[in-house]
């Protein structure tokens, strides 16, 4: 059975016209959440990695961003057993999902995390960004032309 989580946040007048304000994002079973951030500003600070590389912190790595369409993220999530072994169960992951543009292609980063019940952190509006916690944290590049997972990275450890 999939969740349907809210997901897309308004692109301050910028936001593309297959995508929706308040539309949701399809995600795998419960222990899974996703949602795509969409605002500039807060998806530059889940790009802005602690303990992990990033496309953002590559030379000419982020040139802007755009928006995923919800098929692209269906796309995506379908393909997330490739990440293994590599990343063990990536579906049980939360997921926030940013489209940048990198050498005039655009791809979507995928930030993972795992957060208690009881935190308050809205993924929908701010950033997950989590210094050291190990493999429970980890980003990913997908390549919606391609359908390919790269630069997969995990967090340090404590």
């Amino acid at each position: 059975m999939l969740l349907f989580v809210p997901g897309l946040l308004a692109l301050a007048a910028c936001t593309p016209a297959n995508v929706k304000p308040g539309a949701t994002v399809p995600t795998a079973i419960k222990a899974g959440q996703s949602w795509v951030v969409t605002r500039p500003l807060v998806a530059a600070q889940v790009l802005d990695t602690c303990s992990r590389d990033s496309p953002a912190r590559q030379p000419d790595g982020v040139s802007g961003y755009w928006a995923p369409s919800r098929a692209q993220i269906d796309a995506l999530e379908s393909r997330l057993q490739q990440l293994q072994p590599t990343i063990a169960e990536p579906a049980r992951s939360n997921r926030q999902y940013v489209g940048f543009i990198a050498r005039g292609r655009q791809l979507i980063y995928i930030n993972a995390f795992t957060l208690p019940d009881h935190d308050k952190t809205n993924p929908a509006r701010e950033a997950v960004r989590v210094c050291d916690g190990g493999a429970a944290f980890w980003g990913a590049v997908y390549d919606p032309q391609t359908g390919n997972f790269s630069e997969i990275a995990r967090n340090g450890g404590f």
